[in-house]
């Protein structure tokens, strides 16, 4: 028979009938009526902790049994033992600054510091742009029509050195 234990604290029903948890109903059924034949009261006249034997094995038989509840037990226990597994051990603290900022250990954050400075350069030259008045307007003359233009330069004499 094997005896699966989850923590000596923390028995579970599989161990109480001292079953395996992949136990079929007959297995579970079998290992009740040995248990109970074994620790029943009648059996043990003298012994007051017969009936609290009992009563734990008829508790434990009482939701090995039912399909529903055992799942729910079943449950409860993969939740206990994970919630007992102990976190992963951190890693060792770097001897050096290249050990951060090593490329192949620290690309996400080179990835987000990237694309920060591509997002604030481009936020930042849209602010520009709208703030700043167009070169091209106050460079050119004001609108004359060409005609125009072409009769002022040719009244205008030009200093020839």
């Amino acid at each position: 028979m094997k005896i699966v234990a989850m923590a000596e604290t923390m028995p579970t029903y599989y161990d109480v009938l001292q079953v395996e948890r992949d136990a079929s109903a007959e297995r579970v059924r079998a290992a009740y009526r040995k248990l109970a034949q074994k620790y029943h009261p009648d059996k043990m006249p003298g012994n007051p902790n017969a009936a609290r034997a009992m009563a734990a094995i008829n508790a434990a038989y009482d939701v090995l049994s039912d399909p529903h509840r055992r799942t729910e037990h079943d449950l409860w226990i993969r939740r206990a033992e994970r919630m007992a597994r102990p976190l992963p051990a951190r890693p060792a603290v770097p001897a050096h600054l290249w050990a951060y900022l090593h490329p192949a250990i620290s690309w996400p954050w080179y990835l987000l510091f990237g694309t920060l400075v591509v997002a604030i350069g481009t936020v930042a030259t849209a602010m520009y742009l709208t703030a700043m008045p167009a070169r091209a307007a106050t460079a050119a003359p004001a609108l004359v029509p060409p005609c125009q233009q072409v009769a002022e330069a040719a009244a205008c004499p030009v200093p020839r050195s």
